[in-house]
């Protein structure tokens, strides 16, 4: 559940956290902005990020956007964008630099099977090589990225594996926080009136299968292709009366129709994870991340960073 995805961004969304400073601040020196333990951060590194965040910023916007000011930070949002790219960029080589300790890397294949999934998704080169051209990326810009994104999650999986939680530090974490970690598994079939609501009840009751009748009947399509199978969620994920409505449940147990604002639902309880024994791999990973994070924290705390 808790498993992360090849996406720098998602993975370094903690910098925002992170109090942006430096240590100390020198000359500048040339075709540099900073320097990371010795490792320059180029210029042309720095615009290039800055220039296609700007846009997608500019695209979700709208024109000028990087000018607004923040009153709370007397920042522009085009000030405040370069400083979370250059915090970006100094852990990118702050954890290059503890991959390269570990003997952790990315081979080119790794790289390119990454790119060809791209391609394929795009629906070939030549509308590939246009949304980066559209977007203001090389190609060598976005295999960059993939590289730095695979090598992060690498060394995020490697940091994970070898961290060791004793057991009493998960039951002590199960006490205090157990009931905000209670995850259920539910289906669903989605109708629009109350009188198909009752029409598919009424199938149900006579014997029909209610994977069947999710895939014919609900107007969520996408989980109705799954049979109505929403996966696992937890409070505070799903709209409130219909997550009320599915944690008062029984596993196994459909209920009656719920109304919400996109409609009646019919709702299956399939699973319910609220012990010890089935919350502890979600316990784990939870607090193997936060070591992770602290390690990053850690990381940005010892560098010795030159921000020119």
């Amino acid at each position: 559940m808790y498993k992360h995805k090849i996406k720098r961004g998602i993975i370094l969304l903690l910098l925002l956290a992170i109090a942006f400073g430096v240590i100390g601040c020198s000359n500048k020196e040339e075709g540099l902005v900073a320097k990371v333990d010795d490792v320059g951060i180029t210029e042309d590194e720095f615009n290039m990020e800055f220039e296609v965040y700007k846009k997608i910023n500019e695209q979700q916007l709208g024109e000028g956007a990087m000018d607004q000011l923040d009153a709370s930070t007397g920042k522009t949002r085009g000030e405040a964008l370069k400083e979370e790219i250059m915090e970006m960029l100094i852990m990118e080589r702050l954890i290059e630099r503890e991959a390269e300790i570990e003997n952790i890397s990315v081979s080119p294949e790794e790289v390119q099977e990454i790119m060809d999934e791209y391609v394929e998704m795009m629906g070939g080169e030549e509308e590939f090589d246009s949304s980066l051209e559209e977007n203001s990326m090389s190609r060598k810009f976005f295999e960059d990225n993939i590289r730095r994104g695979l090598l992060i999650n690498k060394h995020k999986d490697n940091f994970l594996d070898k961290t060791n939680i004793p057991q009493e530090e998960i039951e002590s974490f199960f006490d205090d926080n157990g009931e905000d970690l209670i995850v259920i598994k539910a289906s669903h079939i989605l109708v629009k009136t109350e009188e198909e609501g009752k029409e598919v009840l009424n199938r149900l009751e006579t014997g029909e299968e209610f994977e069947e009748l999710a895939l014919e009947l609900s107007a969520d399509k996408g989980s109705g292709a799954r049979g109505g199978d929403l996966g696992y969620f937890r409070k505070g994920d799903m709209i409130a009366e219909f997550e009320d409505a599915a944690f008062k449940l029984n596993v196994g147990e459909v209920s009656s129709l719920v109304k919400t604002e996109v409609g009646y639902h019919i709702i299956r309880l399939e699973d319910k994870k609220d012990s010890l024994e089935s919350l502890e791999e979600d316990i784990l990973y939870i607090l193997k991340e936060q070591k992770y994070q602290e390690n990053l924290h850690n990381l940005r705390d010892e560098a010795k960073v030159k921000i020119f």
